[in-house]
């Protein structure tokens, strides 16, 4: 709020929306969504993007440099443990390490 009430046009949010919290989905314990409308409800410029391609992340953050009179956040739609099939979208991953094995397993998909 201080920000956009500043007009602080220098600054980026990136939020990672993987929608997965600590113990489980997002939407099954406090659904958050529609969470780019909450920024600019705020005042912020908000941008939604697929957080796991770069060009369109370098894309929003040109946007970023470019809007005036107030900050940008960027939300970035990911998918936990992309990659690895037993990782991802599974809350399991979020808050605790893999074994020893799963490392290896995972080393070997990501191959």
């Amino acid at each position: 709020m201080f920000a956009a009430f500043h007009r602080v046009d220098n600054m980026v949010v990136i939020v990672d929306y993987n929608k997965i919290q600590l113990d489980g989905f997002v939407k099954d314990i406090m659904e958050v969504a529609p969470l780019a409308d909450k920024w600019r409800s705020f005042g912020w410029h908000a941008i939604e993007v697929d957080g796991h391609n770069i060009p369109v992340l370098q894309a929003a953050f040109k946007v970023a440099s470019e809007t005036k009179g107030k900050p940008t956040a960027i939300i970035a739609n990911t998918i936990k443990g992309k990659g690895v099939s037993f990782m991802e979208n599974n809350p399991k991953f979020h808050g605790a390490a893999p074994t020893p094995d799963e490392v290896k397993l995972a080393l070997q998909e990501l191959q």
